[in-house]
């Protein structure tokens, strides 16, 4: 476990942006029947997810979120001073989305961004990026932008994942203050776990050929092409059960957490059934476990700031919330946070309708 404390810096607002295509689990062709379909309902918690159209990037996701989040804080953009998009889903391979949004965003040409392609922790990870660099005050406010568009690469006949991942952006509002309280974060990471979610080829190492453009039925019910994400269920069950109730658990030790002025825990939404069980193990009450599983489904990094938006909107606006937030996934990664929210602004989550 590695450890970082950030100071002098506070969320300022939190906004969201979700595709207005919405996929009814319990209507899937992929499933023989609809017995079928509410197992695996009850058993991921999800219900429905939004999904974009053909031709929509998680960028213009993510434009409409920073306009709403810019001008509810009543912000110029020449005041923003850094852009950190967090997204595997890239519009190109170069150059950087960054530079991108920088341009259709009218951010100043003075404004340092950069893309950080993190999945499952990305939140946690890139709060601790964008917040580092605010925290010294040479830069005064910045954007870190979890956006991420799942559907696009998990093949529509694999069972295994069509019923889980979905599409979002979320922009998180940071400025400098030197009154802030302190961001506590922990980090692991165990690259041997690589192949539990991944996508082979159409990288530098596995380049996509012809052959890989090719479907192919897996087993029963599971037809990908090489392109496509794998997730082999059971040995991200293994790590989801085993490694982030440990990671909190060294997390609230190594900060010296009291778990009873905990408000809320923010868990990466994976999976109901694997959520539950993590937050039973540090022993939090459901009602401070907030979730946006059955309404959006899993949308990687994006999804514990997006639980925030649609799950505690009206409690960020009038109170001060202590936070334990915990992110675990592709990689294997993980990654914890302790941090305060108050009186900020929060969207509503907004509508992308395709041109």
């Amino acid at each position: 476990m590695s450890a970082l404390t950030v100071n002098n810096v506070r969320v300022a607002g939190l906004s969201a942006c979700v595709p207005e295509k919405v996929e009814e689990n319990l209507t899937l062709s992929i499933f023989e029947n609809e017995e079928e379909a509410k197992k695996i309902i009850a058993s991921t918690g999800i219900e429905r997810k939004h999904v974009v159209d053909s031709g929509t990037t998680a960028s213009d996701l993510t434009v409409v979120a920073v306009e709403k989040m810019i001008a509810e804080l009543g912000w110029e953009k020449e005041s923003l001073d850094l852009l950190v998009y967090v997204c595997q889903s890239r519009d190109y391979i170069a150059p950087m989305t960054s530079c991108i949004l920088q341009d259709r965003l009218g951010l100043s040409k003075g404004c340092c961004v950069m893309d950080v392609p993190l999945g499952c922790c990305g939140f946690v990870n890139g709060m601790s990026i964008a917040a580092s660099m605010l925290s010294h005050g040479g830069l005064k406010r910045g954007l870190m932008i979890n956006a991420e568009t799942n559907s696009t690469n998990r093949n529509k006949r694999d069972r295994t994942v069509r019923p889980l991942f979905a599409d979002a952006a979320t922009v998180t509002a940071l400025e400098y203050d030197v009154n802030a309280k302190p961001m506590n974060f922990t980090f692991g990471v165990d690259g041997s776990g690589i192949s539990a979610i991944y996508t082979k080829y159409g990288g530098m190492r596995y380049p996509i050929t012809p052959e890989t453009l090719q479907e192919k039925e897996v087993e029963p019910g599971i037809i990908r092409k090489g392109n496509d994400m794998v997730v082999n269920g059971m040995d991200v069950f293994s790590f989801a059960i085993k490694v982030p109730p440990r990671a909190l658990k060294e997390c609230i030790a190594q900060y010296n957490i009291n778990v009873d002025t905990i408000d809320l825990l923010l868990l990466h939404q994976a999976n109901k059934f694997i959520d539950e069980k993590i937050r039973k193990s540090i022993k939090i009450p459901a009602e401070k476990c907030p979730y946006c599983l059955a309404d959006y489904g899993n949308v990687t990094c994006a999804s514990i700031p997006l639980t925030l938006v649609t799950q505690c909107k009206e409690r960020l606006h009038n109170n001060a919330n202590h936070i334990l937030a915990c992110g675990f996934g592709v990689g294997l990664q993980w990654g914890c946070m302790e941090f305060n929210i108050d009186n900020i602004v929060c969207t509503d989550v907004q509508i992308y309708k395709s041109k």
